[in-house]
């Protein structure tokens, strides 16, 4: 008795699965230019599917050939399954002049894909890569199908090809191609487009890694270096100062670099984000930018914008902190810098670095009393804030009791005392804007 191969097998099942297709697809077009071609595209067709299903790339690749040069355009499947048979085909083949040949036809298939069936800026970025892993010597090549991808693809392209895009801008730096404001403006575009994607797929962890993966590439490339920023964006602010996305753009780039954030273009581009979209947490960011720049006045107006906006209790009280001590320190208003202190320990009545600075601000007073013993007396608030410092916040005792042994030595002596008719442990008023009742105490 004969036995049939598993080849025979399935020569008799293509034959009637080639019949079955062929009585309907004769008078297509897309499947050759005349009834026989198209006989044979379908019978082609069929025998490297059933291949290609098969995972047997070795005997599918010859059928899938014919299919390619007699009906490019029946099917896209011709060139996504193409990609995968010519892969297999460079992976088992060890000459390399032969693996060379291989790559340009791999990169000819993904040309006859866009003449058949367009899509120009998805197909150009999977070549690019696949040039690139395939053959990295041809970088400058990959470098440019890239960036023509991405030109037609904009904020919709996959995030694999904006990596390849940012691998590539660096390998292009270091082999002296481009140069470093061509980095950071690459840069600036693939990390938006980047955003796009996880902004489209908050929940895909790989879509964040990748860019994770482009911030990365360029930290290490070193190429962010303020004058360089500071050279490229200052003309583009000038032309177009109201720019909201270039302003952002500046921000980010310019706030990863170190010192970068002390140069007025990046004050210039925080303010002008804020007029487009005001946040308590910019308007804190500006005020301290402002004290940077010694502008004391402007930090003012951003302090009380963020307390304004800010609804965390917590946030506040060290908003208005830090504006009283600035109110102090820069403004000389003693008496409006006590009225913030006391918003701040209003909102946060443990915030003991609050009752420092009002210890802070009556042992520097000299001039609060008409006569000597009333200057010293003073330091009994003074003491008395440093003491409720430390209870509200034990972290703060030591320099406390630091401030404490300082000031004490300070106060009234006993004859002092005495003399002005009072006793220790009496009630004390202090006048002036310190407007504080006490007790009083001798020097020791």
């Amino acid at each position: 008795m004969k036995t049939i191969s598993k080849k025979g097998v399935l020569a008799a099942l293509l034959t009637v699965v080639s019949i079955s297709v062929i009585g309907q697809n004769t008078e297509d077009p897309k499947y050759g230019a005349d009834p026989e071609s198209r006989k044979e595209c379908l019978s082609q067709t069929s025998m490297y599917q059933e291949y290609y299903k098969q995972n047997n790339f070795k005997d599918a690749y010859t059928p899938w050939q014919k299919v390619l040069t007699l009906c490019p355009k029946s099917s896209e499947n011709i060139y996504i399954r193409g990609t995968r048979l010519i892969k297999f085909k460079i992976e088992n083949t060890v000459d390399q002049n032969k693996k060379m040949a291989l790559v340009d036809s791999l990169m000819h298939l993904y040309n006859l894909r866009i003449e058949s069936f367009n899509k120009k800026g998805i197909v150009l970025g999977s070549k690019a890569q696949d040039l690139y892993t395939l053959a990295p010597e041809r970088y400058e090549e990959a470098y440019k199908i890239t960036e023509e991808a991405v030109n037609i693809t904009q904020n919709k392209t996959e995030i694999s090809v904006l990596f390849t895009y940012m691998t590539l801008t660096r390998v292009m730096y270091e082999n002296k191609k481009v140069e470093a404001d061509k980095v950071i403006e690459l840069y600036s575009t693939i990390s938006d487009f980047a955003d796009a994607q996880i902004l489209k797929n908050p929940s895909d962890d790989k879509v964040k890694q990748a860019k994770d993966g482009i911030d990365a590439i360029f930290a290490q490339m070193g190429v962010a270096k303020c004058e360089n920023l500071v050279a490229i964006f200052t003309p583009k602010f000038n032309a177009n100062p109201n720019d909201l996305a270039q302003n952002k753009k500046i921000r980010a780039l310019m706030g990863s670099t170190k010192d970068c954030s002390k140069e007025d273009l990046f004050l210039k581009a925080s303010v002008e984000i804020y007029k487009s979209e005001p946040s308590a947490s910019l308007a804190y960011d500006i005020a301290h930018l402002y004290i940077d720049t010694k502008q004391p006045r402007e930090a003012e107006k951003y302090y009380n914008e963020a307390i304004n906006l800010e609804s965390d209790v917590t946030k506040r009280a060290t908003y208005f902190y830090e504006l009283a001590s600035l109110t102090f320190t820069e403004l000389k208003n003693s008496s409006q810098a006590k009225a913030l202190v006391n918003k701040a320990l209003d909102e946060n009545p443990n915030l003991g670095r609050a009752y420092k600075l009002l210890g802070d601000m009556y042992a520097s007073e000299r001039n609060c009393g008409a006569d000597d013993f009333e200057k010293k007396t003073v330091f009994w608030a003074a003491v008395d804030k440093y003491a409720k410092a430390k209870q509200v916040d034990p972290e703060l005792e030591e320099g406390m009791n630091s401030l404490i042994s300082t000031y004490s030595q300070y106060f009234p002596t006993k004859e002092d005392i005495f003399f002005h008719d009072l006793k220790v442990g009496d009630t004390y008023s202090i006048g002036c804007w310190i407007n504080e009742r006490t007790v009083v105490r001798e020097r020791k």
